[in-house]
């Protein structure tokens, strides 16, 4: 008979898609001691209130994939839509207002963030824009619809933003009504349910960040396929930093998203300046007395970067892309040897061991990743502007994921 915290492994997976390892197991466990302290796996399991069972699985879901949120993160990624080019042709098409889709939003700052990121991009004070944030979680979509926020959370707006878009709130801020109308917040299964996720017309932009790291590559890749079917012709996919180091399945789909336009984040065009080499070991400085660079553009490549070494990340990125493991982990290996500053090789690297099923290969770049990220600054840029923040959680959630071999 099955462990019952493999039964309960089994269940998370079922519900959410993410598979869970010994490390994942462990997690789990931890996990149910803080939501539930006294309970018991086999209690769990044995429970007959369907929906309280399932209200537990969903929190442990959150416990399991858990990643920072806060207003405005990444906002140069949400800034890099052409939300004048979408509102033109939405007009034209007879439609006076774009639909957003916020998928994982989690506890709801990204949903909010998009109305005002819009607004800016538009110059307009009453932006004609619909945010649609959906979670899983039941828990943290309360959070989102009650829509009061501490310091973290806002730490990045600005005194303009807060007054505009916001109130006081203690020592946090409440969502003001100029957000609270143009944002909606629903339950949605990214791995089961339908798309688009409240059964009405396609969205212009679909925004998923940080999330397809916590699956597999098929999984991932499914997920990045319903993604793209939730958009109108045209429309925008914008997937975090994290999810494209990740599952190299994922990352073809985004790459293959036909007439889908794509923001900067997902996939640049052909004949886009090349963005800057993953591995910078700390913050982009600017030359002093450089002009500031153009809204939108992408950061300068570092100094001193080792041509030989990118040059076999492109290689070995290119080889797991292509179903070529041994050549990924060859071409992967030599470019950390000749820069070990390349930080997010590590975790291609570490994609690539399992791509090849050598799973001790995968756990020791993962943690030779974690080690890594400990040393840099927490506005360091590694691997296309991914924060370190991002590259541990996606390091963290495949370490999770490892089985026991």
């Amino acid at each position: 008979m099955p462990d019952p915290l493999d039964r309960l492994a089994e269940l998370v997976t079922r519900r959410s898609g993410i598979r869970l390892g010994p490390s994942g197991l462990l997690a789990l466990r931890r996990g149910l001691d803080r939501l539930a302290p006294g309970l018991s796996v086999p209690a769990l399991l044995a429970e007959r209130d369907a929906h309280r069972r399932d209200e537990l699985v969903d929190r442990l879901v959150r416990e399991v994939a858990v990643h920072e949120t806060f207003f405005l993160r990444h906002p140069d990624e949400l800034r890099r839509v052409d939300w004048s080019g979408l509102l033109t042709t939405a007009r034209l098409a007879g439609r006076s207002a774009l639909r957003v889709w916020s998928a994982g939003c989690s506890s709801g700052e990204e949903a909010y963030s998009l109305v005002l990121v819009a607004a800016e991009a538009l110059g307009l004070e009453e932006p004609p824009v619909q945010v649609l944030g959906t979670d899983i979680s039941p828990a943290v979509l309360e959070r989102a619809r009650h829509g009061v926020y501490g310091p973290r959370s806002v730490r990045l707006l600005t005194a303009g933003q807060r007054t505009r878009w916001f109130a006081p709130d203690g020592p946090g801020l409440a969502v003001g009504d100029g957000l609270r109308r143009r944002v909606s917040f629903a339950p949605h299964n990214l791995v089961h349910d339908a798309v688009p996720p409240d059964g009405a017309e396609p969205f212009d932009v679909v925004v998923c960040r940080n999330v397809l790291i916590y699956f597999d590559a098929d999984v991932a890749g499914d997920v990045a396929d319903r993604l793209r079917r939730a958009l109108r012709p045209g429309g925008t996919l914008v997937l975090g930093t994290a999810d494209r180091l990740g599952p190299a399945r994922a990352g073809r789909v985004a790459r293959a998203a036909g007439p889908a336009r794509a923001a900067r984040p997902l996939a640049a065009p052909t004949d886009a300046p090349r963005p800057p080499r993953p591995g910078v070991r700390g913050p982009l400085r600017p030359t002093p007395g450089a002009p500031p660079p153009a809204p939108g553009a992408p950061p300068p490549a570092p100094a001193g970067a080792d041509p030989h070494a990118n040059r076999a990340l492109d290689d070995g990125v290119r080889a797991l892309r292509e179903g070529e493991p041994a050549a990924a982990i060859a071409a992967l290996r030599r470019a950390l040897y000749l820069d070990p500053s390349l930080v997010a090789a590590g975790l291609h690297l570490g994609r690539a061991y399992e791509a090849a099923g050598d799973v001790r290969g995968a756990r020791r770049a993962y943690w030779g990743v974690l080690r890594q990220a400990d040393g840099l600054a927490p506005d360091a840029a590694v691997a296309e502007a991914v924060a370190p923040a991002d590259l541990v959680a996606a390091c963290r959630a495949r370490l999770n994921a490892l089985p026991a071999r």
